[in-house]
């Protein structure tokens, strides 16, 4: 849920659902102000991991949260690993299966819509209501 005080709302949730403590490691997809109130909701010697910046803009790091928390950022692109190490690549998509036949992990559901309702689509990412992907096709 989004809140309107993101930067403090979040450390809040993220301590009242772990006994009071920040969280060990954020894996950030969105960065803009999402990454921002991430680094306040990490725990002590916590690590954020940057893997996009969907919510538009790249942030910055001040670096005395990395000093005074002493927590690490990282980032990952996948294609990068695909070149340099598929051997890596292919060991941890074997692990992902492995969980999800276990059905320890569960993906969020596609909602596959017609391209006729791309507005549909549009509105359901900008209020923030689609679960999971939403696939437009294409039946001609």
């Amino acid at each position: 849920m989004y809140a309107p005080d993101l930067k403090n709302d979040l450390r809040k949730q993220v301590h009242a659902a772990n006994d009071g403590r920040g969280a060990d490691i954020v894996l950030d997809m969105l960065g803009g102000d999402f990454f921002e109130a991430a680094i306040r909701a990490l725990a002590w010697r916590g690590r954020l991991v940057v893997i996009g910046f969907a919510a538009g803009r790249i942030p910055t790091v001040q670096v005395n949260y990395l000093l005074v928390k002493n927590i690490s950022i990282s980032g990952i692109q996948i294609s990068d690993y695909r070149s340099k190490a598929p051997e890596l690549t292919a060991a941890c998509y074997a692990e992902l299966f492995s969980l999800y036949e276990a059905a320890k992990i569960k993906p969020l559901p596609t909602t596959i819509m017609p391209i006729e309702r791309f507005a549909d689509a549009l509105r359901a990412l900008v209020d923030r209501t689609a679960q999971g992907r939403i696939v437009l096709v294409h039946q001609g």
